[in-house]
C-alpha cells in the first residue's frame, strides 16, 4: 500500500506545483482564480469538503466514504490500466488487490487495540489542522477521551465512539468486499465489468439516482446492475425502475470478512491462497465443500505454532474478545482463527471435545468467493 499512496501523493504535489507556478507567473490565471472565488464564495469551500471533511454524518459529509473512494480510485481507476494489458499483468494485479485487502482489514485493528489507536490519532493531529480533522462538533472531545481510554469495540460505552472511529478509517469492512467482488467479476470472465463505485449519483431524467456498484454487460447484450451487500434493496429497486436494468445484490460467501470472536481481529487471506488465486490454480485445489484445506500446507504448523491465517468454523467454549468477556456461545458455530482456539474445547453430549483433536482435518483458509452470482 505504501508505494501506491506515495505515488498518489506525488500526483497531488505535481498539480499543486502547476497551480502555484501559474498563480505566480500568469496574471490571467490568477485573475480567473480570483473570479472563481468571488463567484462561488462559501460554496467553493462546501464543494472542497467532498474531497476531505472531518467526521461522519448520516446523510451528510462522510470522511469514511471519501477515504474509501480514494483507495477505490487507485484500483478501479488507475491500477486496472496495468491489469488490462495482459493476462500476466492481471495475475499481478490480483495479488496487489488481495494483499492490500488484507491491509485494509488490519486497519480495523484500531477498534480493539488502544495503543495503535492512540498513536494513530496523535499522528493525525500532527499532520492535519485540527479545525479540519475535528470539523464535526464533539469529535475532538471524543478523540481526547479515546487517547486516554482502553475501551474497545463490543464493550459497554463503545457506542458513542463508533461513528467517530468509522470516520477515521476508509470503509474497512465494505471497501475490501467491493474490491474482492470487482476482482472476482473480472476473473469469472462472463461479461464486461463497469465499476461505478466512484459515481454516487447519476444525473438526468429530472432526478438523480444512486447507481449500483457495478454494471455487468454479458455477451448476449444483457445488462445487469450488481450491488455489493444485501441492505440496499430500495436503492437497487429505484435504479431498476428508472432504467429497466435488472439489479441484484451479491456478497462474499460465508459472511466474509469474519472477525474472530476470540481475538477481535479480522480473518485474512493467506499467502498461499493469494498466489493460487492469481495463477488460477486455487479452484482445482478445493475440496467437495469448496474449501481450501490446510493440513497439507507446509505453513500449517511451523515450530509448533499453527498458521495465523487458518480458519476454524465451529463451536468453542471459553472466553471471547467481547468487551465484557462473556464466555463464547458454544451452541453456535462461528469463524475463529484456529491459532486462537486450537487447544480449546466445546461441550459435546456429556463431555468436551478438543478442537485440534477432533477437527484437525477441517481447518481451512478463507478464499475470495462471491455469493449470489452463481446463475449469472
Amino acid at each position: 500500500m505504501e508505494i501506491l499512496l506515495k505515488k498518489l501523493g506525488l500526483s497531488v504535489k505535481h498539480l499543486q506545483c502547476l497551480d502555484e507556478i501559474f498563480k505566480a507567473e500568469s496574471p490571467l490565471y490568477s485573475q480567473i482564480e480570483t473570479q472563481l472565488a468571488q463567484e462561488l464564495g462559501d460554496k467553493l469551500e462546501e464543494i472542497s469538503k467532498e474531497l476531505y471533511a472531518g467526521g461522519k454524518s448520516r446523510g451528510g459529509l462522510n470522511r469514511q466514504m471519501i477515504l474509501g473512494d480514494v483507495i477505490e480510485y487507485i484500483f478501479t481507476g488507475r491500477a486496472y490500466y496495468y491489469a488490462a494489458k495482459s493476462s500476466e499483468n492481471f495475475k499481478i494485479f490480483s495479488k496487489l488487490v488481495l494483499y492490500c485487502v488484507d491491509q485494509l482489514l488490519l486497519f480495523d485493528t484500531i477498534t480493539i487495540n488502544p495503543e495503535i489507536r492512540k498513536r494513530y490519532i496523535q499522528r493525525l493531529e500532527q499532520e492535519i489542522d485540527p479545525t479540519i480533522l475535528y470539523e464535526k462538533d464533539g469529535d475532538q472531545d471524543l478523540a481526547e477521551e479515546l487517547k486516554e481510554s482502553d475501551i474497545i469495540i463490543w464493550q459497554e460505552g463503545w457506542g458513542k465512539y463508533d461513528a467517530f472511529m468509522d470516520s477515521l478509517l476508509p470503509k474497512t469492512l465494505g471497501l475490501p468486499k467491493e474490491l474482492v467482488v470487482f476482482l472476482e467479476l473480472i476473473r469469472l470472465n462472463k461479461g464486461l465489468v463497469i465499476p461505478l463505485l466512484l459515481i454516487q449519483r447519476l444525473f438526468g431524467d429530472g432526478k438523480t439516482i444512486a447507481p449500483p456498484d457495478f454494471l455487468y454487460l454479458k455477451r448476449n447484450r444483457e445488462i445487469f446492475g450488481i450491488e455489493v451487500g444485501y441492505e440496499k434493496e430500495g436503492q437497487s429497486r429505484e435504479f431498476s425502475l428508472r432504467t429497466s436494468i435488472p439489479t441484484f445484490a451479491v456478497d462474499l460467501a460465508n459472511h466474509m470478512h469474519n472477525r474472530c470472536p476470540k481475538c477481535g481481529e479480522n480473518i485474512l487471506y493467506c499467502d498461499t491462497i493469494i498466489k493460487k488465486y492469481a495463477d488460477s490454480s486455487l479452484w482445482g485445489s478445493l475440496d467437495g465443500k469448496s474449501r481450501f484445506k490446510c493440513e497439507d500446507c507446509p505453513n500449517f504448523i511451523v515450530s509448533g505454532k499453527i498458521c495465523t491465517f487458518v480458519n476454524y468454523y465451529g463451536k468453542y467454549k471459553g472466553q471471547c474478545f467481547y468487551g465484557n468477556q462473556k464466555p463464547g456461545d458454544d451452541k453456535k458455530d462461528m469463524h475463529y482463527h484456529t491459532a486462537c482456539v486450537w487447544d480449546c474445547a466445546y461441550d459435546y453430549r456429556n463431555g468436551e471435545r478438543n478442537i485440534l483433536e477432533y477437527h484437525i482435518n477441517d481447518f481451512f483458509s478463507q478464499i475470495p468467493q462471491i455469493e449470489g452470482i452463481e446463475s449469472l
